[in-house]
């Protein structure tokens, strides 16, 4: 099946895998998403990766010599801020990175990375410096404090410029083994609150106007199903082309460089 780009006006992206790997812009992209602006398509950025904040995806955008001005951006980090603003939890312990401290800060949330009495509950997200100590703390307000469990995304791994290394879903995981329970709930794709979030943002009210681009079936391509929108899967990134038989993609390409294509 072919997407046709003149009804579209939305073109949603993943990050890492379709437009970055680590540090590493991928071939053709910055031109890529220059002519999308010149001809007119509005462009959002959906990730799971939680480690940075909205504003240091901006930075990122900055460090390759792409101006991200008009650009909607979303991740996980984001998402779980406003779902627990939503649930009205403003006290949490929290794995993860920099980013997630700064989007739950900026919604008025209190964040420890260390067990406190009276805290609402655990908030996990991708921390490279992950320890026995920080799963224990959130243990204990799961368990003998009856915390609430929020995941940020479930990507096991994550792409590097040349090698994959454990991603969020790998210490969500470890706390659920360690639990003997799942989260209450896993913000990220292929949850489709990130997409419903961006598309609101955007003012698309017509999700036909739309759609995503990612490189993993199990996350990218599942949540523009979920959410309704087209969906196209590209080859630069994570490959679970063994989940095609339940998993399809609206059309696939090599790259995103390669977007134009689908005009003819």
């Amino acid at each position: 099946m072919e997407i046709k780009l003149r009804n579209k006006r939305y073109v949603l992206m993943d990050c890492d895998g379709v437009v970055w790997k680590g540090d590493q812009l991928i071939k053709g992209v910055k031109s890529i998403l220059d002519k999308l602006e010149q001809k007119g398509f509005r462009l959002g950025f959906v990730t799971n990766n939680s480690s940075l904040s909205r504003q240091g995806f901006k930075q990122k955008f900055e460090s390759f010599g792409i101006n991200p001005a008009n650009y909607s951006i979303i991740n996980s980090a984001y998402g779980t801020a406003i779902y627990l603003r939503e649930q009205d939890y403003n006290r949490t312990l929290m794995i993860g990175e920099k980013g997630l401290r700064e989007e739950l800060e900026l919604q008025n949330i209190y964040v420890t990375e260390e067990y406190e009495s009276q805290l609402q509950g655990v908030c996990i997200g991708w921390d490279r410096q992950l320890t026995w100590r920080k799963l224990a703390d959130a243990m204990r307000v799961i368990l003998n404090d009856s915390g609430f469990f929020v995941g940020t995304n479930p990507d096991n791994s994550y792409p590097m410029e040349d090698s994959l290394v454990p991603g969020a879903g790998a210490g969500i995981a470890a706390l659920a083994t360690a639990c003997g329970r799942d989260p209450d709930i896993i913000i990220g794709k292929p949850n489709r609150f990130l997409i419903d979030l961006i598309l609101d943002e955007m003012g698309c009210d017509n999700p036909s106007e739309a759609f995503y681009i990612g490189d993993r079936l199990a996350t990218d391509i599942l949540a523009g199903i979920n959410a309704e929108i087209d969906t196209v899967l590209v080859k630069t990134g994570i490959s679970d082309n063994h989940l095609k038989k339940t998993i399809l993609p609206t059309t696939e390409l090599d790259s995103i460089a390669d977007i134009f294509t689908l005009l003819s």
